[in-house]
C-alpha cells in the first residue's frame, strides 16, 4: 500500500489520518494515538505533521513569516515557533518565557507554551526523513485558491473545509475528533503532495536549517 499520514496535535496526544494513495485516494483511518512513535509504521511513505520541527535560536523563522503572508488577512492562524531553548521548560511558563526572551527578544504566548511538550515529542522523532512539517490552513488555502475566511470552529468554517477535502476524498464522511480530524486529513493531503513532488515549500529557495540541522520549512 502506498500510504501517507497527516498528524495534528490534540490534548494528550495526536490525531493521525492515514490515506491510501495507490489509485483513487482513500481514507484508511482517523485515530487518536498517544504517544505518536508506534503509529509511524513502516508502510507510511510521508508523515506530514502540524508541529514545528526546525526550531530557531533567535530570529523568527522565515517559513512562519511566509506562511502568515500567504494566509493574510488570517496570518494569526500561524503560531510562531518557539526557540529551542524554551523546550526545556514545558512545566514552567515563566521559565519558558525567560528562555525565549533571552534567545529571541520575545516572550511566549500561552498557546505556544502549551505546545512545548508536543514539540519536544516530535523533536525526538524528527530525524526520520519521512516526517515533514506542514500547516493545515496552508493546505486548505491551496485547495481553495485563497484562505478560508470562516474560522474552522464555526459550522460554516467546518463545512467549507469538509467540502474541500471531499474534492480529494469523494466518499469522506464527517470525521471524528472535531477540527483536529479535519486538520489531520488536510495534513495527509499535504503528505500526498510531498510524496508526489507537487508540494509548495515555504520559504521559497534555499531552506534554512536550525542548530541541529533540521529544516525550518513548511510544506503543503
Amino acid at each position: 500500500m502506498a500510504a501517507v499520514a497527516g498528524v495534528d496535535g490534540r490534548r494528550g496526544g495526536w490525531v493521525i489520518a492515514v490515506v491510501n494513495t495507490t489509485t483513487v485516494p482513500r481514507l484508511e483511518s482517523v485515530e487518536f494515538v498517544a504517544p505518536l512513535a508506534p503509529a509511524l509504521t513502516d508502510d507510511l511513505a510521508v508523515i506530514a505533521i502540524d508541529m514545528p520541527i526546525g526550531l530557531p535560536d533567535h530570529a523568527p523563522r522565515a517559513c512562519d513569516v511566509a506562511a502568515r503572508k500567504l494566509l493574510r488577512p488570517h496570518g494569526s492562524r500561524v503560531f510562531p515557533a518557539p526557540p529551542r531553548t524554551a523546550l526545556a521548560h514545558p512545566d514552567d511558563y515563566a521559565a519558558a518565557c525567560e528562555a525565549a526572551l533571552s534567545a529571541s527578544g520575545r516572550s511566549l504566548s500561552r498557546q505556544t507554551w502549551n505546545l512545548l511538550r508536543a514539540i519536544a515529542e516530535v523533536d525526538t522523532l524528527a530525524d526520520d526523513p519521512r516526517i515533514v512539517e506542514c500547516h493545515p490552513e496552508i493546505a486548505f488555502a491551496l485547495m481553495n485558491g485563497q484562505p478560508i475566511d470562516e474560522r474552522k470552529k464555526t459550522p460554516a468554517g467546518r463545512e467549507a473545509r469538509l467540502d474541500l477535502l471531499r474534492r480529494w476524498l469523494p466518499d469522506l464522511a464527517d470525521p471524528t475528533y472535531g477540527d483536529d480530524g479535519l486538520d489531520a486529513i488536510a495534513c495527509a493531503w499535504s503528505a500526498a503532495r510531498i510524496a508526489s513532488g507537487d508540494a509548495l515549500a515555504l520559504p521559497h529557495g534555499e531552506v534554512p536549517r536550525d542548530a541541529v540541522g533540521r529544516p525550518m520549512r513548511i510544506c503543503a
